[in-house]
């Protein structure tokens, strides 16, 4: 038998020595919201509040009134992250010995592990707006072969913005500036760079540190006021982000540039309650299946205070809500993060996430 501190440590060590290949993290070309996320990410061609800072910056030209919030923690954590939570308390609890331990992590071969923790502070008016996307998580995919797919760290995102209208408040365009930072790992490694991690060598590290300065540039197009037919488009990165390196230690992969376009319409629509739709496609220039990049969405609204979303990412169904009573804000979205090169290729690699966001104050 072994003790529940040398299962601890030999789950740590495991959990980081497994799985068999798959694409470990999903292309997050912005930092993703917790609305855009419950309408299935189709968010370019609507970019109506503070996301826009991240998808499409024109939408700060059609702000009909200021917005700011300082503290709204969210929590985003995978259901295999959940399930291997209440696993491990299971196993535990049995007194497993080590042929019990091995068996379990074999099960959990191939699983992605996703867990996160973020602010999206910001303050936007009409025309202009900043703000600050923080998310510091894990993501990490067990390999069989003693590999890991491991992205873990703090990752920042923070745009400055300005927008505007023309043709009589028909076209918008906006852009920004932004500076990106990041200090953890992404990479593949095998057993030799995971040993590396505990030792005082910077020069074989897999860690990354670095900063990089990256412009977006949006539009949105709305001919006839009818139903609100808008077309959207947004380049994030323009020709790529670069990263200095910081220190002596590695500096981040670059980020790639994204171009993402879409249709939104709204076929109903009063001054209490409106229904919009959205249908979009993301990384279009990017060497991703396309089942990865068709986005749907749809959201109801009933007054200014809840809002209830539903859509498909990743060719499977997402949902949530927003519900907004001044100095409380509740945000609520569940989706899918299919892991394979082309969706439902296979069940063991989809993840179906909870991201939970709550605004207090202003």
């Amino acid at each position: 038998m072994i003790t529940k501190t040398k299962l601890l440590r030999l789950s740590t060590a495991l959990i980081l020595f497994s799985s068999s290949l798959c694409m470990a993290v999903e292309n997050r070309w912005t930092h993703f919201g917790v609305r855009p996320l419950a309408m299935g990410n189709a968010y370019v061609s609507v970019a109506d509040d503070f996301n826009a800072l991240f998808y499409n910056p024109a939408g700060l030209a059609r702000l009909v009134e200021w917005d700011g919030e300082l503290i709204n923690p969210y929590l985003s954590f995978g259901t295999e992250t959940k399930d291997l939570i209440t696993d491990v308390i299971d196993l535990t609890s049995s007194n497993p010995g080590t042929s019990d331990v091995l068996t379990f992590f074999e099960g959990k071969t191939g699983k992605n592990l996703h867990a996160s923790l973020g602010l999206t502070p910001h303050l936007i008016f009409q025309n202009i707006g900043f703000g600050i996307g923080l998310n510091t998580g894990v993501d990490a995919t067990m390999h069989s072969d003693l590999d890991i797919d491991l992205k873990a760290g703090i990752e920042i995102i923070l745009p400055v913005s300005y927008a505007r209208n023309f043709l009589n408040d028909r076209l918008s365009v906006g852009g920004s500036i932004k500076l990106r930072s990041f200090a953890g790992i992404d990479a593949t490694l095998d057993i030799t760079e995971l040993s590396s991690l505990s030792e005082d060598d910077s020069e074989n590290s897999p860690e990354q540190v670095g900063n990089g300065v990256g412009v977006d540039l949006g539009i949105l197009f709305t001919p006839v006021e009818v139903m609100s037919p808008t077309l959207g488009i947004s380049i994030t990165d323009l020709g790529g982000t670069p990263f200095q390196k910081t220190g002596d230690l590695n500096k981040p992969n670059d980020v790639l540039p994204s171009v993402n376009t879409g249709f939104s319409i709204m076929p109903y629509k009063t001054d209490f309650s409106f229904l919009r739709l959205a249908l979009e496609a993301h990384s279009i220039n990017q060497p991703i299946h396309y089942s990865h990049k068709l986005h749907f969405g749809a959201e109801m609204g009933v007054s200014s205070i809840f809002k209830i979303q539903a859509g498909l990412k990743d060719g499977y169904l997402a949902g949530g809500f927003e519900f907004d009573v001044g100095l409380l804000s509740l945000r609520y979205a569940n989706h899918v993060v299919d892991h394979g090169p082309i969706v439902g290729i296979n069940d063991g690699l989809i993840d179906r996430r909870h991201i939970l966001q709550i605004k207090l104050l202003i």
